[in-house]
């Protein structure tokens, strides 16, 4: 225990002796360890937060549409024939909120990319998510108001020119007055704002308060019905929710006049595969954390490695002197080990600080959240000590191998 504390007690004062030189040599094993520390840190934080939102936006809910937009990555293949299925029209949605028997709501959805100009302001914002929808979205989703209403039944049946906007746009548009009531335009048609929706959090980056909500007659009156629509439905409970679910499959099977071994041409999608497609992709984000601090930490290993080396040749003397006064090989192997596992423990520890200060920056200057977690200190400490010892082997074993009298000479 003594040698050891006095191992690493020489060590640090060689590290201190040699500052700019120590911190050129750990550059790489402080890289490689930050990267670990923040990226598994983000990636654990966005893991927690898509799970709550997505908890939070309902698991018994899902979404009957021609294509399923996640198999561009999952399953390009069954992408490319989905573009071929028949468009989701109006008439199945009717069909599905009439014969659906297991579901609490069922609600129609279309969106266009559009501008979108404040007629009392004359502000505008462009790129705006507008949304066709149903009067039962606000059951099929959460969708919270800050002030106003939603839509009603009445405004879908009627086609009335109505909009509700959400947070960012209502606050671009009319950033000193009360959206509630006035006009905006829309490719030259007025609507009336009768609400404006709270703030949503985002997900994966994305910023979900920059989209607007007007009736799905009115979108079509406007715009016309040649684009499939998606028809969203909330099952009456958790536990029926796959009952739902296979309900909807076979209505709109027989819809379509499908033959039993003939496969679907529409897809229904669902919160679970979201988090499939959203763990692959974090895996894919590790695996390639896993390579690129892989080559970092070899490339440190092997700059450690010749810089234990160089300390042999400038301590040959030490070394000799030490044998002569009795020091076994152990020892002097022993001596060596401790200092190159102090030294990459040196930058596994700046690594790590370093690591959480690159996450709580970008969670504070991003929407991505991170969480903090006592096994990835644990990895990095575990793979900065056996760096440690790998590459200071080679050279702890050759100052042990000294002959006195060879070093002594040399000195």
């Amino acid at each position: 225990m003594v040698a050891l504390v006095e191992g690493i007690r020489i060590a640090l004062a060689a590290i201190w002796a040699q500052k700019l030189r120590s911190a050129l040599t750990l550059l790489c094993v402080i890289i490689a360890i930050l990267s670990i520390i923040a990226v598994v840190s983000v990636l654990d934080g966005m893991d927690q937060y898509v799970r709550e939102e997505i908890a939070e936006a309902g698991t018994n809910t899902f979404e009957v549409r021609r294509v399923d937009e996640l198999k561009v990555l999952t399953d390009f293949d069954a992408f490319l024939k989905s573009l071929s299925d028949p468009r989701i029209t109006l008439s199945d949605y009717r069909a599905l909120r009439q014969e659906l028997t297991l579901a609490e709501y069922v609600d129609p959805l279309r969106t266009i990319r559009l501008n979108i100009e404040a007629v009392s302001t004359g502000r505008s914002i462009r790129g705006v998510e507008v949304q066709g929808r149903g009067a039962e979205y606000p059951g099929v989703e959460e969708l919270e108001l800050a002030a106003g209403e939603h839509l009603s039944a009445g405004d879908v049946a009627r086609r009335r020119e109505v909009i509700v906007l959400g947070e960012e746009v209502a606050q671009t548009l009319f950033p000193d007055q009360d959206p509630i009531g006035r006009k905006v335009r829309i490719v030259g048609r007025h609507y009336e704002v009768v609400g404006v929706f709270a703030h949503r959090a985002n997900v994966l980056g994305n910023n979900r308060n920059v989209f607007a909500v007007m009736p799905i007659s009115a979108l079509f009156s406007q715009f016309g019905a040649f684009g499939s629509v998606r028809v969203q439905v909330k099952a009456k409970s958790l536990d029926l929710f796959p009952a739902a679910l296979e309900e909807a499959r076979t209505i709109m099977r027989v819809r379509h006049g499908l033959k039993p071994r003939d496969n679907d041409d529409f897809n229904i999608t669902t919160a679970e595969q979201f988090l499939t497609f959203w763990e692959k992709i974090s895996r894919g984000i590790f695996a390639s954390l896993v390579g690129v601090v892989s080559i970092t930490l070899v490339v440190g290993g092997i700059i450690i490695m010749n810089v234990m080396l160089v300390s042999v040749t400038e301590r040959t003397g030490e070394i000799g002197v030490r044998k002569a006064l009795g020091a076994r090989r152990r020892a002097i192997l022993f001596q060596f080990l401790v200092e190159s596992v102090t030294l990459t423990s040196t930058g596994g520890i700046v690594g790590i600080v370093g690591g959480f200060g690159a996450a709580f920056l970008v969670a504070a200057f991003s929407p991505l959240p991170y969480a903090v977690k006592p096994w990835s200190i644990a990895i990095a400490l575990a793979i900065v000590f056996a760096v440690g010892i790998f590459f200071g082997l080679y050279p702890a074993s050759r100052a042990a191998r000294l002959q006195p009298v060879e070093a002594l000479r040399r000195e």
